[in-house]
């Protein structure tokens, strides 16, 4: 649940608003705050059960948990032999297998900065897109008047693309063709001869991969 703070203004004494929820109404002077328990929509997991995931370290020491992904936070969530919920730490050296997907640890640059995630790998070779599968919450809003219910508060998906060119962290990307073909622009002639030859759509995801996939040789 979330906390949504709301702002109203009269002469010294308590306001009522019609809101299917609880609500907590302190009055002071001229400023009266209510506070309602505004629902939230969706959920920050992936998946919110707990499945059978495989953590590889160092590539080569395995750990089978009940593992789940936060995509809000960012986090790989799995529980202890004692059933209690731990968080996985956050290493290069760690990567996890969930649902049929690799989740690796690798920096990227985010808002001029250099972060560290968590990312599906879409394909295999010297360059490669990487999934971000993160949430984001957007915030509750107060109705205009007093008759209409509050609008809750939402996890929504919020992926993005990144393109792995070298050893240098991770940039994001759009899925068309300029920024495609700007990722690729030592081979550029060549991409664009096998676009066009086989008719390829570089707004479309499966495409975009075809066409890595052939400038890796693969």
């Amino acid at each position: 649940m979330k906390i949504v703070q709301l702002l109203f203004f009269g002469i010294c004494s308590i306001g009522f608003t019609q809101y299917n929820g609880n609500a907590l109404i302190l009055s002071h002077g001229q400023l009266e705050l209510a506070f309602y328990e505004a629902p939230t929509v969706g959920s920050q997991y992936l998946n919110e059960i707990y499945q059978e995931g495989t953590a590889i370290i160092d590539s080569s020491k395995e750990e089978n948990r009940l593992m789940r992904y936060n995509a809000y936070t960012d986090e790989m969530e799995f529980l202890s032999k004692e059933q209690k919920p731990l968080r996985l730490l956050k290493r290069e050296n760690i990567e996890v297998i969930l649902n049929g997907k690799k989740y690796q640890v690798l920096f990227y640059n985010f808002k001029n900065k250099i972060a560290k995630g968590y990312f599906n790998p879409l394909n295999e070779g010297e360059v490669v897109l990487y999934l971000q599968p993160k949430k984001r919450l957007s915030m509750a809003e107060a109705p205009d008047n007093g008759y209409d219910d509050l609008a809750p508060a939402k996890y929504e998906n919020k992926f993005e693309y990144y393109l792995k060119n070298g050893d240098k962290p991770i940039t994001k990307v759009e899925i068309n063709r300029k920024a495609i073909l700007n990722q690729l622009g030592d081979r550029r002639e060549a991409i664009k001869r096998y676009i066009k030859e086989n008719k390829l759509r570089l707004s479309k995801l499966e495409d975009v991969i075809e066409v890595l996939n052939y400038y890796n040789g693969v």
